[in-house]
């Protein structure tokens, strides 16, 4: 597959996902760009040839089950066959939206405030998403190589869940620790409970008593 094809493939399920997850496009395809070799290290079922649509690697059980893929492993000097499971899915948004959730995960949430695609390549790998110390230097050349940052420009007329301004305050208030998960993000419109209120008044306390 032709580069551009691969990228104009992801691109809008990058885009669609950004509404929900505000991941931005740009990194989502430049991972899945890195992660699936552009595409021809996507895991596919050696029996039926069925593609798992797994852009990331991600391994377990999917939407659409699993595909076991064998590969040799080195172990005590020898190389031996290993068989590993990957998640299925029917397409590749349910793949990219799956990745978007999984760095829904605290540990990541700089990842998702992040003011740019490059200050959330240097979160990820702070975040230990990756082994690789060039991780981010890798992801940032991609961006840069192909110019990805436009996926990440949206026109007035696009729909989004929420205006900017409330996306912007749910942002600030998960950077400012009064929110701990960037799963909150998707739920700006729904009504809080009452311990998340208690929980962030008391983080509110907090913060103020260890003010000098």
């Amino acid at each position: 597959m032709e580069q551009q094809a691969f990228i104009d493939l992801v691109a809008g399920s990058a885009r669609q996902s950004y509404l929900t997850y505000h991941l931005f496009p740009s990194i989502t395809i430049a991972q899945a760009i890195l992660e699936s070799g552009w595409g021809k290290k996507v895991p596919v079922d050696p029996v039926t040839g069925r593609s798992s649509y797994n852009l990331f690697g991600i391994k377990g059980t999917g939407v659409a089950g699993s595909v076991k893929v064998v590969s040799n492993e080195a172990m005590n000097g020898q190389m031996v066959p290993r068989t590993s499971e990957f998640k299925a899915y029917y397409n590749y948004q349910q793949s990219i939206d799956d990745h978007a959730q999984f760095l829904l995960k605290p540990a990541y949430k700089k990842v998702i405030t992040a003011s740019t695609p490059y200050e959330a390549a240097q979160a990820l790998s702070k975040a230990g998403y990756a082994t690789d110390p060039d991780y981010a230097a890798k992801l940032t050349r991609i961006i840069d190589s192909y110019n990805l940052a436009q996926y990440d420009q949206f026109s007035a007329e696009e729909p989004s869940p929420y205006p900017a301004w409330k996306l912007d305050l749910g942002k600030r208030a998960l950077k400012e620790g009064l929110l701990t998960s960037p799963e909150w993000l998707s739920k700006l419109d729904e009504p809080m409970p009452v311990w998340a209120v208690l929980a962030v008044a008391l983080r509110l306390l907090d913060k103020q008593r260890e003010a000098p």
